[in-house]
């Protein structure tokens, strides 16, 4: 009977051993893909700032090609 129970405490602690070993290695799996994402959002906002500066050029010019658009047509 004792040795019956401490058969079922060996396998139960190797279960749990084993479960552990999952869970470490899946933590340590989603860890990795926890960097990879915030790589990727990290390039991504520094895309968006680029593009943002980007547009406020090509605003600019845009602005000023239509006050000039403006003096030409005023002129005439």
């Amino acid at each position: 009977m004792a040795l019956d129970n401490f058969d079922r405490l060996e396998e139960g602690l190797t279960r749990l051993l084993a479960d552990l070993e999952t869970l470490k290695a899946e933590n340590r799996g989603l860890k990795d893909v926890l960097r990879a994402r915030e790589a990727e959002v990290e390039t991504l906002n520094e895309k968006i700032g680029r593009l943002d500066k980007e547009k406020g050029l090509v605003k600019e010019k845009v602005d000023g090609l239509l006050e000039r658009l403006e003096g030409l047509i005023q002129r005439a």
